[in-house]
């Protein structure tokens, strides 16, 4: 495994404040654990893997009145096969996923 060179990468647009997506992914990424919270990129790990989140500028979306947080997010994972890349991002989307679906 190249440390430079990530296995998989995703890419998203999320609808938080950075502070609300971070306060929010312990549990979305059981079992892996979140290294330093403050930093950028995020690094969580778990044995031998390690998923390194990035995220751009605080923004928010306006709809009518209304304004939405918006995140530009990505992941980078480092170790991982396709069907542990596939079972994390499972979890971290369906714990992150705001106003049903």
């Amino acid at each position: 495994m190249n440390a430079d060179s990530p296995d998989f990468i995703w890419r998203a647009q999320m609808g938080f404040a950075r502070h609300e997506l971070i306060r929010a992914l312990p549990r979305a990424i059981e079992p892996f654990q979140v290294i330093d919270p403050a930093a950028n990129p995020v690094e969580m790990v778990h044995e031998n893997r390690i998923v390194r989140l990035h995220t751009g500028p605080d923004g928010f979306r306006a709809i009518a009145s209304m304004r939405i947080p918006q995140l530009p997010v990505s992941l980078e994972f480092f170790g991982f096969n396709g069907e542990e890349y596939n079972v994390f991002l499972a979890r971290f989307r369906k714990y992150l996923q705001k106003g049903g679906g």
